[in-house]
């Protein structure tokens, strides 16, 4: 009977352990810090996944950004996998070279005043506190995205 418990911890404790290992952030081509490893949790967390990919779709016109399509492999590389369920909002994979840190800070707390009829709800808890951290680490973390992109699409010639 003394196995027999053991036996049964060991497999409640296997699907804890691998929900775990999603909240580890992946290595990113400029190695993450510590504090968009955080932002990239707070990401997670928020539910931002629900209403932006990070995922450039091949062909897609909506996809037209800077760094062109992203490599299937690379979407596929972090756990949890952030491709998306649902694009309500844009697509986030080349943000880090669309946006800067500020206007990234000020539309996470006010994304009508920097986008006017944006949908997305506003979070300026993310910035008041004790937890402010957790908005600095989103804003570092959306700066990251698009980084390692080592060329952009040509630009027909006028």
């Amino acid at each position: 009977m003394s196995g027999s418990w053991k036996y049964a911890l060991a497999l409640l404790a296997l699907p804890l352990a691998t929900i775990a290992s999603w909240w580890a952030p992946s290595s990113s081509p400029g190695g993450d810090t510590d504090l968009v490893a955080l932002g990239r949790r707070v990401y997670i967390a928020e539910g931002c996944i629900h209403c932006h990919s990070q995922y450039l779709r091949p062909g897609n016109p909506a996809d037209q950004f800077p760094g062109g399509p992203v490599d299937p492999a690379a979407a596929l590389a972090g756990r949890p996998v952030l491709i998306g369920n649902r694009r309500q909002g844009p697509d986030l994979a080349t943000v880090g070279i669309r946006r800067t840190a500020e206007w990234h800070r000020l539309h996470l707390q006010n994304p009508r005043r920097v986008s006017p009829g944006s949908l997305m709800p506003a979070y300026p808890h993310l910035f008041e506190g004790p937890d402010a951290i957790r908005g600095e680490a989103l804003v570092a973390y959306l700066a990251s995205l698009g980084k390692g992109v080592s060329s952009l699409p040509s630009q027909p010639s006028s």
